[in-house]
């Protein structure tokens, strides 16, 4: 008998279709796998599928530079990402970009700070509208600040962080800057 629907067919078949799933992508982290200890340093701890989903991310950048996570909403894909960053960073210093649609930037920056000990978050603002001095502009550090994000620390530009690319510190672009151009 052929099943009417998606429903009747998953029921049907889906301990087939899983079995075939599973040897076509056998996953990269087995559920019985250790977890790496630097989840227990993260401020949020992950549920274990979580864990298992930023352990199968990690050991994909280990073979790969991407790697891709499709969930529900609510799953908790912020979370995966953020402690994925944390963990592939094995204890050295990272810098990270999440592009994120402008309604969930906020939401993102407040993540990052309550699950990464001592990170620093940043936002590029003002791409598009440059003109705009009621808006805020260049990359901007942001904090938290009773519950609320805010701008506050680090206020630079793009052209200031392209400037000092050759440069280890902006007070050594200002040191070789203020010598070129001096008068005398």
């Amino acid at each position: 008998m052929r099943p009417h629907s998606i429903s009747e067919y998953l029921g049907k078949f889906s301990t087939e279709l899983g079995a075939r799933i599973v040897n076509s992508y056998p996953p990269l982290h087995a559920a019985n796998d250790p977890f790496s200890p630097r989840l227990e340093i993260l401020l949020r701890r992950p549920f274990p599928g979580q864990a298992l989903c930023v352990m199968g991310i990690v050991k994909r950048w280990q073979q790969a530079r991407a790697a891709a996570v499709f969930a529900e909403m609510g799953t908790g894909k912020t979370l995966i990402a953020l402690a994925a960053l944390h963990v592939h960073a094995e204890r050295k210093p990272f810098n990270a970009l999440a592009i994120v649609p402008p309604q969930l930037v906020e939401k993102w920056c407040r993540e990052a700070i309550l699950t990464i000990p001592r990170v620093r978050v940043f936002i590029i603002d003002g791409l598009r509208f440059v003109g705009d001095s009621s808006a805020p502009n260049g990359v901007n550090e942001v904090k938290l600040h009773k519950g609320r994000i805010v701008r506050e620390g680090l206020h630079t530009s793009l052209i200031d962080l392209r400037l000092r690319q050759s440069f280890p510190t902006a007070l050594g672009r200002w040191n070789v800057t203020k010598r070129i151009n001096l008068p005398f």
